[in-house]
């Protein structure tokens, strides 16, 4: 899989035409294979349409386009699938199909080729059967639109190969999807949850708890979510919800099996009609009831997947953010809601249906944690995994104190000589959780803000002074205090797609994690003044001319590949300062007509004049004044300064305009 650059799909249809296209779109080719050339026709004029739409939103341009295109080579003929490492299938859900295809294709393609199944409805085990390699072959699910939406399920079968899984995660990761491994079971994680969610909303209907309108409001409100089941069920096909609740239920009883009014509204060839208000049976809209059996039936029967140890409590909810983007998954949901009143909901849907309580809910006393942050050990190092890809590894109070955690149990092993700070996704760690601020802001605790930042800085004190050699791996975006956690290691490690900066004058605050005092004495006061105050992205190659990168590589396919890497001397000492950067030696942070008089600030005017001005000559001020303190005290004098700077006006503006995607307006208060 490390070397794969060609790739099979077979099944031209809409699923296996939006597989083509995501795999297309990063670059590799594609065999696309079907029965007959009008299906393959079909399927090409699909990923077209799909290419056609990135074009005009401009994630590809013209010659991106062709050469995108001439990626593909489409075929009748399994034969042609002979020199692909990884196989797709996509065709339509019939198990017999599927098993005679696979039998197929064992002849076709080499003994290295990995073999994957798309099914929705299947065990990958009874797929797998009677094979004469059973463990290459592995479910992977996509999630609707496949080119755009960036779940994917690996499934592993009885017989899969732990390596072989192991490897896909890390070829779909690099591929720009979110894979979550799971085992062999109906409806594999989410669908097994997310269908029953669908079908329960039906029964409300059908029992007169709701009107269609009023069930979809309820739902978009308890889940904080943008469509409600039946408009979900109208975008993906009604049909579908239908054939998933039916196959469901024949693995798992009759609790899953489809309500009778979403089989008419099938046989009627009708999508629900979304502004319906009528309540069947002449009664009205019952909102608490509708709330509580949407949420028992999504919680529990996620609460039931996870305790019969499919998958994991961590892997749920990245996979509802990132499949069914819902802004909270199931088990952040029942943290929320308290795990009494959840067990309450959860009796209640499933009682009737004699359906015992998950084991999760029914022994748990507090909250369930999740493992938002990982330490794991390889050779002789250990690696920390910040594990928010969706969330673009954002720090709040949960994955700092998490962090710490992980930092010190692997601080601690003495078999461990380095340690590396990892994470998954596009980001290293894209800056701090800005709606954490916002809310503490909200409610007027300051305090809460203070305790974080006092919290993170003791974490990185400890980084800094390990006696192990502490390494951040900056494959991606590392912004403002994911800037700062690099900081503080002793070696910074740059990929090309590392982009570094401290975006945080621009939203009313200062870099309160050391990036005031521990850029200036990496890279100096000159270049470290105008990285706070310009906000400047700098690139890899940039990152080790400045100082603040001591190597750049080709991005690892496995986080365990770093375990053989080290660097020589720091960084430190080896900077190069320009003429632009040297002028800002004496920046006191105070924007006027005047100061770009000077050359070498007329290149960032635009930059400065968008800057909050009281986070601004804070920040100077702080590099200042601390490169007259020893570091611990110059921290502290970094830490004094943050209850005046979020109470500002500006502060708020800055981190609300993150939210809002609108350009703030400061006004300087």
């Amino acid at each position: 899989m490390r070397s794969t650059a060609t790739v099979g799909v077979v099944g031209a249809g809409t699923m296996g035409s939006a597989i083509a296209q995501h795999f297309l779109m990063k670059g590799l080719s594609v065999v696309l294979v079907d029965r007959s050339e009008e299906f393959v026709s079909k399927g090409l004029g699909h990923i077209r349409s799909g290419l056609d739409e990135a074009k005009d939103r401009r994630l590809i341009n013209d010659d991106e386009y062709e050469r995108v295109v001439a990626g593909i080579t489409c075929s009748t003929r399994l034969a042609d699938l002979s020199n692909v490492g990884f196989l797709v299938e996509a065709v339509f859900e019939d198990l017999s199909v599927k098993k005679e295809l696979f039998k197929e294709l064992e002849a076709v393609v080499s003994d290295k080729c990995i073999l994957a199944t798309n099914t929705s409805s299947f065990l990958v085990t009874d797929i797998a059967r009677n094979l004469r390699h059973p463990e290459r072959v592995v479910g992977v699910h996509y999630f609707y639109h496949a080119a755009k939406n960036k779940l994917v399920e690996l499934i592993a079968g009885e017989d899969t190969d732990a390596e072989i899984l192991t490897n896909l995660e890390n070829f779909y990761a690099r591929n720009g999807k979110i894979p979550i491994i799971i085992q062999d079971s109906p409806g594999f994680a989410i669908n097994r949850f997310f269908v029953p969610w669908l079908n329960e909303a039906a029964r409300l209907y059908e029992e007169g708890a709701g009107s269609v309108s009023a069930i979809d409001q309820i739902a978009c409100e308890a889940f904080g979510i943008g469509m409600g089941p039946f408009a979900l069920m109208n975008a993906t096909g009604v049909s579908i919800a239908q054939h998933a609740a039916r196959g469901l239920a024949e693995k798992l009883g009759p609790f899953y099996a489809p309500a009778d009014i979403l089989t008419q509204q099938v046989e009627s060839g009708e999508n629900w009609s979304l502004d319906d208000k009528t309540v069947l049976r002449g009664g009205k809209n019952n909102e608490s009831e509708v709330r509580q059996r949407l949420l028992g039936t999504a919680l529990g029967i996620a609460s039931q997947v996870v305790s019969e140890d499919v998958v994991d409590e961590t892997s749920v909810d990245l996979g509802s953010r990132t499949g069914l983007r819902w802004p909270l998954g199931p088990f952040e949901l029942i943290n929320r809601l308290g795990l009494e009143k959840v067990r309450s909901m959860v009796a209640s849907v499933f009682e009737p249906w004699r359906m015992p309580l998950p084991d999760i809910l029914s022994s748990r006393g507090k909250a369930i944690t999740l493992d938002l942050v990982q330490a794991k050990m390889f050779g002789k190092s250990g690696f920390i995994i910040l594990n928010i890809p969706d969330r673009m590894n954002a720090l709040g109070e949960e994955v700092m104190s998490q962090l710490g955690e992980c930092f010190d149990s692997l601080d601690a092993g003495t078999d461990i000589e380095k340690i590396f700070i990892v994470g998954k996704g596009k980001a290293f760690i894209a800056g701090a959780d800005i709606k954490f601020f916002l809310e503490a802001i909200a409610a007027a605790d300051l305090d809460r803000i203070q305790r974080f930042t006092e919290s993170g800085q003791n974490i990185l004190n400890k980084i800094g002074s390990s006696t192990k050699a502490t390494y951040a791996y900056l494959d991606g975006l590392t912004l403002g205090g994911g800037f700062e956690v690099a900081l503080a290691c002793k070696y910074r490690i740059a990929t090309r797609n590392t982009v570094l900066a401290f975006p945080e004058t621009g939203i009313g605050i200062y870099p309160g994690l050391g990036g005031t005092q521990r850029t200036p004495r990496l890279v100096g006061k000159p270049l470290a003044k105008m990285l706070i105050a310009t906000g400047k992205f700098v690139n890899a190659d940039q990152a080790v001319v400045f100082g603040l990168a001591d190597a750049v590589i080709e991005p690892v396919f496995d986080y365990r590949d770093l375990d053989s890497f080290s660097v020589g001397p720091t960084q430190e000492g080896t900077r190069q300062t320009d003429d632009i950067g040297i002028a800002f030696s004496d920046f006191d942070g105070i924007v006027d007509d005047e100061l770009f008089k000077n050359s070498a600030f007329g290149v960032y005017e635009k930059q400065l004049r968008a800057k909050a001005p009281i986070a601004l000559k804070t920040a100077m001020r702080l590099v200042d004044e601390g490169g007259e303190l020893a570091l611990e005290d110059a921290l502290k004098l970094e830490l004094r300064g943050l209850k005046q700077i979020f109470s500002t006006k500006d502060a708020q503006i800055g981190l609300s305009s993150i939210i809002t995607g609108k350009r703030p307006e400061f006004i300087g208060c």
